[in-house]
């Protein structure tokens, strides 16, 4: 099993050498057709103050991916290129505001989305929501890569976090292509005691035979936390075994037409060190 479609957001300018060079690796070791994706948002509509209320358009951000667009393209072009990668640019002017929306709907296709964490304190870029967006709406597996990521992507140790739920579950099979290729794995089960009807006596351990099927050596083992945020235990775990990689299933609620992150989710993407895979 491995990613054959991987699909790349080129918006967060600012890192693209990161994002680049690696999705190429990942290209390379999955032998998988890179799709570049750059989005031109729409301007963004505000109505004015007053009595006539006179829609004022603030189109600054749509400005600065316009002049970034060659930018871009000639480098994604040229990282693809020198690593013998298979690929496909594409630019897309969406018709609405939110960068998000046009990457959900292309991402359907791909694999695996690969981002980048989204920087917040640019005076310019995506919208500040981007990832979680696409995490919950985009149907695939998302690698969110952390601010401070390096271009080598080393993930021979990977943590897990699986506690029997559904997102975890898929997040675990969606990571396959991962864990094949790390030399150990471990399925934290985070304070098993909260949910001790499912658990049983080694917290993990029915999957982790799972994943032995698939030739994954997996440890399961439990964490009690003493009430700290689950994301946050499973941050420690990975930074005391120098993990290269987190996975996580991504938790949602559905409120009219927004989404809000459960509290693990929201805690894991603003205190990333390593990348982390969410599926949701």
């Amino acid at each position: 099993m491995n990613y054959k479609t991987i699909l790349v957001s080129l918006n967060e300018v600012e890192r693209l050498d990161t994002l680049l060079e690696v999705t190429a690796t990942l290209a390379n070791e999955h032998d998988a057709h890179v799709l570049g994706l750059y989005v031109i948002p729409a301007p963004a509509v505000y109505p004015s103050a007053g009595t006539y209320a006179i829609p004022e358009i603030f189109d600054s951000f749509t400005k600065y991916f316009e002049e970034q667009l060659n930018r871009v393209k000639e480098r994604f072009e040229s990282v693809m290129d020198r690593n013998g990668v298979r690929y496909r640019w594409l630019m897309i002017r969406s018709p609405v505001p939110a960068i998000s929306d046009t990457v959900d709907e292309i991402g359907r296709i791909a694999d695996l989305v690969v981002l980048s964490e989204t920087d917040r304190k640019a005076q310019k870029g995506v919208e500040l929501d981007l990832v979680q967006n696409i995490v919950l709406s985009v149907g695939r597996p998302v690698l969110v890569l952390p601010q401070n990521c390096g271009k080598d992507l080393k993930i021979s140790q990977i943590i897990c976090g699986y506690n029997g739920s559904k997102e975890a579950a898929r997040a675990v099979h969606d990571a396959l292509p991962f864990l094949k290729r790390a030399d150990d794995v471990r399925l934290v089960w985070v304070d098993p005691a909260l949910v001790s009807e499912t658990a049983g006596p080694l917290p993990g351990a029915d999957m982790a035979e799972s994943l032995d099927r698939h030739g994954v050596r997996a440890t399961a083992e439990s964490m009690p936390t003493n009430g700290i945020n689950p994301a946050e235990a499973l941050l420690t775990r990975a930074r005391d075994l120098g993990s290269g990689m987190i996975v996580m299933g991504a938790y949602g609620h559905s409120r009219l037409k927004e989404f809000i992150l459960g509290g693990a989710t929201r805690y894991a993407l603003s205190n990333m060190r390593v990348p982390l895979m969410l599926s949701h």
